[in-house]
């Protein structure tokens, strides 16, 4: 008999073979019975817990196909710098750095996320004098909304080792000043380089992220993430061992590893449990932060083939044109030099994509994750900032679906807020945070989103036999919603809420009015929190 039934809610199965019913059972972590409501006398046990959802909407567990887990655990223990935190100015920058130098001992590094120059008055990056006016004693880095662009002041370019003699890397470069060479504190593309130099954030802090970010994405609904982060190595795949094992951090993560941790360590083994925390494919991080493609085409043939050659998955972050085909190059020479299996390879972001690109995509049979939050976040800037000609293809999903591609959705946070909903709104509606329209005939219908959130998102590595729809069998990962997305006003999507987050057929999370029989279960079983109930 099932452990736990749902009744009386309308199911959204993303399943085409049952898109609706009114009733799930689970068993164990398995979804067991997805039914009528009318078999609810049929299937239930003694010891079976009801839920009578009051006819809210249940839909399969959100899988994030584009995310930074880690960065994303730093940026909750750093200034927050976003616009969403009204910062409008450099000026408004340096109080937030002044005011957390007071407390902190000269010397204790300062780090700030999510600063974007485009909603500054200056309508520029801070630099370094701007950075030692506001912390003489305290090193500074602030890292960009993208993650590709960094500030630093004097003192943290010089315990970084670089000055006017110090080369620019393969990957990026420092802005500096015309006159004298001397580094503005600026630096593109230089992440990596950094990461290097610079003492990481302590185990203590990052683990308090970690228990931060694992109740958000909880709360948002979301139960499975694919960390796409290119700095992914050995360590980083142990800390998430340890998270799982201390049960600090619940959604299932699925990790690409970087290009260099692959060449030096190929595949990584895990005492994990594959469904909880398995190995992805490889990210390849593709740019032209320096003018020229970095890496170059012959070198990139040459890592997605023995990518593909190992059996794995290649994840190439391409955003413009170039890019786009640059990948799609790679990605051709690579199953001509080792045809059979398919791979699955995949183009990350893939934001301005015209049609002929598409076709040859559509041709390779790649796999697109993009991020349709960026619409909302970022489109009044896209706007702005993205010529008329490129705008015109500017994540041009409708397009996408229309050429039979493969698209899962992401968030990337934390370039962006984790919760799903956004996204899915801004994919249906193409409207951005100030009310404008970013390319309207690129719509989606709301079904279309939700399924490149699930099983689209789950399909991007291959997961979508064990999650991604609510069918029996699968994994019982599940969110209840506070409305019906297909009911409700396109423009009000993002105002809905999950209220009831299940993973693996136990409650993670729970902000619901409703209550679970038979009622000596449910005092010790269900309570508002983060924690995984039995």
């Amino acid at each position: 008999m099932p452990d736990l039934i749902f009744s009386n809610v309308n199911v959204l199965t993303m399943d085409p073979v049952r898109p609706l019913a009114s009733l799930v059972a689970v068993k164990g972590d398995r979804i067991a019975a997805v039914s009528d409501n009318r078999m609810i006398g049929q299937l239930r046990g003694p010891g079976t817990r009801i839920v009578d959802c009051a006819g809210a909407t249940l839909i399969p567990g959100f899988v994030d196909a584009h995310c930074h887990v880690y960065a994303y655990a730093e940026s909750l223990v750093s200034l927050n710098l976003s616009p969403r935190e009204h910062i409008r100015s450099i000026t408004h920058i340096q109080d937030k750095i002044a005011d957390f130098c007071i407390s902190r001992p000269p010397g204790t590094w300062v780090r700030g996320k999510g600063y974007n120059e485009f909603y500054l008055a200056e309508g520029r990056h801070p630099d370094c004098r701007d950075l030692d006016a506001a912390a003489p004693l305290h090193p500074v880095k602030l890292t960009h909304r993208s993650g590709h662009a960094h500030a630093l002041n004097s003192l943290a370019l010089q315990l970084a080792g670089i000055t006017a003699e110090t080369g620019d890397p393969p990957e990026g470069f420092i802005d500096r000043e015309p006159a004298t060479g001397e580094p503005t504190g600026i630096l593109y593309g230089m992440g990596e380089y950094l990461s290097r130099k610079i003492p990481p954030v302590g185990e203590g802090e990052i683990e308090k992220g970690i228990a931060l970010a694992n109740a958000k994405l909880l709360a948002c609904g979301v139960t499975s993430v694919q960390d796409a982060s290119s700095a992914n190595d050995r360590d980083r795949w142990e800390r998430c061992e340890s998270w799982k094992m201390r049960q600090i951090f619940h959604p299932r993560i699925s990790m690409m590893i970087g290009v260099k941790e692959f060449l030096k360590s190929g595949q990584l083994s895990s005492s994990i449990e594959s469904r909880d925390l398995r190995l992805a494919g490889v990210k390849i991080m593709l740019g032209r932060v320096s003018g020229e493609l970095h890496p170059c085409q012959e070198e990139l043939n040459e890592i997605v083939a023995a990518i593909h050659a190992a059996g794995m998955q290649a994840a190439i972050h391409a955003i413009e044109e170039q890019e786009i085909e640059s990948a799609c190059e790679a990605i051709a020479y690579a199953v001509r030099s080792c045809p059979g299996q398919d791979r699955g390879h995949r183009i990350e972001h893939c934001s301005v994509c015209p049609p002929r690109l598409l076709r040859k995509i559509a041709g390779l049979g790649i796999a697109v994750v993009t991020q349709p939050s960026f619409i909302y976040f970022s489109g009044d800037r896209y706007l702005k900032t993205v010529a008329e000609d490129k705008r015109a293809h500017l994540y041009a999903i409708g397009s996408m679906l229309r050429h039979g591609l493969r698209v899962g959705f992401g968030s990337d946070f934390p370039i962006a807020d984790p919760d799903p909903m956004t996204g899915i709104q801004a994919a249906v509606t193409r409207i951005t945070e100030e009310g404008r329209s970013v390319v309207p005939g690129e719509t989606i219908s709301v079904p279309d989103a939700l399924m490149a959130y699930t099983c689209g998102a789950a399909a991007a590595n291959f997961e979508d036999g064990i999650k991604g729809s609510i069918t029996e069998g699968k994994l019982a990962d599940m969110v209840l919603l506070s409305e019906d997305p297909c009911a409700v006003d396109p423009g009000h999507i993002k105002d809905i809420r999950a209220v009831m987050t299940v993973l693996g057929g136990r409650i993670a999370w729970n902000d619901s009015p409703f209550r679970i029989e038979p009622p000596d279960a449910t005092e010790r079983s269900e309570c508002k929190g983060s924690g995984l109930k039995d």
